[in-house]
């Protein structure tokens, strides 16, 4: 039996296991935020996640990925407008609304079956990605890119459909990210685009002091979750087996992706410089190793709306090394790439090891300073409490 049928019927039990569990009915949360229902009140949707809200406040689960958190945060700050939060998963097709809504703000870009929504209703997208146009033509770039270099034409991970039709009628975009990330979307919409930055986890402990900057500015991390092209690891694999007095550490969903695993078999398994490790969790014994021994996290992505893992990153210290479309903006304590061609990421990588210790202790400080006042969970109620404030009635 040959490895590629393997990987073929592996791939269709998958799509099977995911169709089976998309048809189960999500549940509905009503009135998520606790509030006084026989006061005056508008009442608000958020079809994101349902998930959040059957967590205890300190669940584990928490430390996976900041949307989880920012769910019960939005919900809480249109507690502060005056909303009822209702909550459903955003791929709940099943849903029936009880009660007409004031707001609907929801990561989908398909008109649901209730739409269009009564006039007067408030619409927003909550937008968590790049633009799909603009994403699949730079995610389809990249696979052609590594197909010239390589002769693999691998399985394309995170292709989205580009019928968006809640963008053209959405009353605001919120979306995760820079000013770069919101101009994407201004192809697909007319409404205003209002970008914040994600946040980090606020347990993430701040390495300095025990770190040896000598050391760790020859080191490289990779941090991330799946769709690995996508994320630019197939660039760093091409780059580093070339500097060898240069280590890349590797944590990432690679295993999960076969196809990509056999492409660049030799550069993650057998080449001395590269340390493939897999998928690390956050504030965990191994993520401080890494953070100790490293001083960047390099993160050559093709989209994002921005990448949650450089921020958590960031609030450990380490010196975010990145593509424009990783929608960070670097300013003077990071780097972030003219391109992300070959010769540029090399060339920066290099420079960057070449700088005195001084110059990494130095870039670490405002990292970490930067992270905390911009990228804090502080500052993410700041900044959706403006935006509320803007895009709401009367302000709230």
């Amino acid at each position: 039996m040959s490895q590629s049928f393997i990987e073929s019927v592996s791939g269709l039990v998958r799509r099977i296991k995911a169709s089976v569990k998309r048809s189960r009915p999500s549940p509905v949360l009503y009135n998520v935020n606790a509030v006084n229902e026989g006061s005056p009140r508008r009442r608000a949707l958020l079809m994101y996640l349902v998930r959040p809200f059957l967590l205890s406040a300190d669940a584990p689960e928490f430390l996976v990925h900041q949307n989880l958190r920012h769910c019960r945060q939005i919900a809480i700050l249109l507690g502060e407008f005056n909303y009822i939060v209702d909550v459903t998963d955003v791929s709940n097709r099943q849903f029936k609304p009880k009660v007409a809504y004031d707001l609907v703000l929801k990561d989908s870009l398909r008109l649901e079956h209730f739409e269009p929504a009564p006039n007067g209703t408030i619409r927003l997208l909550l937008a968590t990605t790049m633009d799909h146009v603009v994403h699949n033509r730079n995610l389809l770039r990249r696979h052609q890119q590594l197909f010239q270099r390589r002769g693999h034409r691998l399985q394309i991970r995170r292709l989205y459909g580009e019928k968006m039709p809640y963008a053209a009628e959405a009353d605001a975009i919120v979306g995760v990210g820079n000013e770069y990330t919101a101009k994407t979307w201004r192809q697909s919409s007319r409404a205003k685009i209002y970008p914040f930055n994600n946040s980090g986890f606020p347990e993430i402990r701040f390495i300095f002091d025990s770190k040896d900057f000598a050391a760790a500015r020859t080191n490289f991390l990779f941090f991330a979750s799946g769709s690995q092209v996508q994320k630019g690891l197939d660039l760093l694999l091409d780059i580093f087996p070339h500097l060898p007095d240069l280590k890349l550490y590797i944590c990432s969903g690679f295993e999960s992706e076969a196809d990509f695993c056999a492409c660049y078999h030799r550069e993650l398994f057998e080449t001395p410089n590269i340390h493939s490790i897999g998928w690390v969790r956050i504030n965990r014994p191994e993520f401080y190793q890494l953070v100790t021994q490293c001083a960047y996290v390099i993160y050559p992505s093709c989209s994002d709306g921005q990448a949650g893992s450089v921020v958590n990153c960031m609030h450990a210290g380490l010196i975010p090394v990145v593509t424009r479309e990783a929608g960070i903006d670097t300013d003077d304590f990071g780097v972030t790439f003219v391109d992300d061609s070959l010769d540029e990421i090399e060339r920066v990588v290099v420079q960057l090891a070449g700088l005195p210790e001084t110059w990494h202790q130095e870039h670490s400080l405002k990292t970490r300073k930067v992270a905390e006042e911009r990228y804090s969970e502080a500052a993410f109620m700041t900044r959706w409490r403006d935006i509320l404030t803007e895009v709401l009635p009367g302000g709230g």
